[in-house]
């Protein structure tokens, strides 16, 4: 389940993906609801993507309907693929306090994913998010060169959170360069939330999709009821290419995105 304080939706996302594209012969093409075509393949070096980059992975043992995730990492659940762009669940790093205070043992300060050496990339649709009243955040990582930025989230009262947007204030987003293949995400805080434990237990930060946040304000940041039960989770869009090196018989049973 997604964590209480973030509803994404996935505006009704088809289970099929967008090209007509077709598996090649033999080939598992459903995993769950989803269907996979060609260049990717279901079955770790099963032979039926167009190479290792493009295997996922349908897990039908711990899953029922059966999950996929992709063969780069097995922990990154792929909820969505069209001919351009991938739909994976990536993990929140965030930071809780109690009354004294102290940082809340287990809890994660960083998060971070790694796309070198594949023929993925994080969409520019996604916005680096930071979600608390006393947290500031930094992102670093690589697209062909260094990237480095910073989100910090500051508010003193209740009556300064905003409901139904990110505002800038205790919900605040920024860009990410074209092309980024790699990055790390860690959150500290300025004063512990010791002005704000009161209505702002626990901060949060994330890359996933800006289109589907939806921030319910001030009753996102003080229920953390659930939060310890639930595996925090967003959303966030790969894009995707395949080389233009291809043979014509890879070119006609690929027609998806190319590079």
């Amino acid at each position: 389940m997604f964590l209480l304080f973030i509803l994404f939706l996935f505006n009704s996302l088809s289970s099929d993906m967008a090209t007509g594209n077709v598996a090649k012969p033999s080939c598992q093409t459903q995993c769950g609801n989803l269907t996979v075509a060609y260049p990717f393949g279901i079955g770790e070096g099963s032979g039926c993507s167009r190479d290792a980059s493009f295997d996922l992975i349908c897990n039908s043992t711990d899953y029922d309907p059966p999950k996929l995730f992709m063969d780069i990492s097995g922990n990154i659940q792929v909820d969505n693929i069209s001919d351009s762009e991938m739909w994976v669940t990536s993990y929140v790093a965030f930071r809780c306090y109690n009354q004294l205070v102290d940082v809340t043992p287990d809890e994660e300060y960083s998060a971070w994913f790694n796309l070198e050496g594949t023929p993925f990339s994080f969409s520019q649709r996604n916005k680096f998010t930071v979600i608390g009243c006393d947290d500031f955040a930094m992102i670093t990582g690589s697209n062909g060169g260094d990237f480095t930025s910073g989100c910090l989230g500051l508010c003193t009262r209740p009556d300064d959170v905003p409901d139904g947007y990110c505002s800038g204030i205790e919900c605040y987003q920024t860009t990410i360069p074209k092309g980024l293949k790699t990055y790390n995400a860690t959150l500290s805080s300025i004063r512990n939330h010791t002005r704000v434990f009161s209505f702002n237990r626990c901060g949060y930060v994330f890359l996933g999709e800006e289109d589907n946040l939806q921030f319910h304000g001030l009753q996102d940041l003080s229920n953390s009821s659930k939060f310890y039960t639930n595996d925090p989770i967003v959303p966030t869009v790969l894009e995707w290419a395949i080389q233009s090196n291809l043979s014509c018989i890879e070119a006609n049973e690929c027609k998806g995105n190319s590079s």
